[in-house]
């Protein structure tokens, strides 16, 4: 299981492998969706994202159950205990962070803001356990996590 830390550095460094040609847009999770008649939709700036680069930070929700490869992040630090109610509690602009290099794996959670790097994925997403997302993003050729230093 990747350490704290070197899921932070992990994270922070992806951005190093694909360097940017200028700033990166960031994304603000208090507005990745708008309010419409019938509930919520992605935020029409958000969906003109979809396959960029991005920058995201917030903090790592803390689940019971937590997915494999990926993480949710928050505006603010959040505990879930899912007890079978999946993500539905989880508030709204909540994002799915996918690091498909640590497939399978489970990510230990990170205390304190952490930042994500990678392209933005617009639209329904089922994972392996079912969780539905309608946005990630995914930090590709994120490097293997180091084991910590004593």
């Amino acid at each position: 299981m990747p350490h704290a830390a070197a899921l932070v550095a992990l994270l922070l460094s992806a951005a190093g492998h694909r360097p940017p040609s200028g700033p990166l847009p960031r994304l603000d999770l208090a507005r990745l969706y708008v309010s419409t008649e019938g509930g919520s939709r992605v935020a029409p700036e958000v969906e003109t994202l979809q396959g960029h680069r991005v920058r995201v930070a917030g903090f790592m929700v803390r689940m019971e159950d937590a997915p494999r490869g990926a993480f949710y992040l928050t505006r603010a630090p959040l505990e879930a205990e899912e007890g079978g109610g999946g993500t539905g509690d989880l508030p709204p602009g909540t994002l799915r962070i996918e690091l498909p290099r640590l497939a399978g794996q489970e990510i230990e959670w990170a205390p304190g803001l952490v930042e994500a790097i990678g392209t933005l994925e617009v639209g329904r997403a089922e994972d392996a356990e079912g969780r539905v997302s309608w946005l990630r993003v995914v930090v590709e050729n994120a490097p293997p996590p180091r084991a910590p230093r004593h």
